[in-house]
């Protein structure tokens, strides 16, 4: 079953499966790209070395840690983005944003985020 979770406030798209009495959650390999450039970004914020050269599982492990000592998720920070959509563009944007439960700038981080690795990987 497709199903969206919340990891440390970034939103990922995963399979569940279950196996009689075993459940699990698979991360499809492109979304877990995108976790991971999600807690390089993220991280440092709160205190947590993080590079390229960071593993995922380390990253998780950071990220864990991070949770466990807050009162409350890791968040995303906020961007102030330094230009203006066209209003129709920015009703769509924030539309589709509310639809995935995330805010209109994380979403676009996540298209850009997205192109990225499709031009580069």
């Amino acid at each position: 079953m497709k199903y969206s979770i919340n990891l440390f406030g970034f939103m990922v798209d995963c399979d569940i499966k279950i196996d009689g009495d075993h459940f699990g959650i698979e991360i499809p390999e492109e979304n877990q790209k995108a976790l991971k450039n999600y807690l390089i970004r993220v991280l440092p914020k709160y205190g947590r070395e993080a590079s390229n050269d960071s593993s995922l599982d380390s990253l998780v492990k950071l990220a864990l840690d991070a949770e466990k000592t807050l009162d409350g998720r890791m968040v995303e920070p906020k961007l102030k983005l330094p230009y203006e959509f066209q209003p129709e563009i920015k009703e769509k944007l924030i539309e589709a944003a509310a639809l995935q439960e995330i805010s209109a700038t994380q979403l676009l981080i996540r298209i850009i985020e997205n192109k990225y690795q499709e031009i580069i990987g």
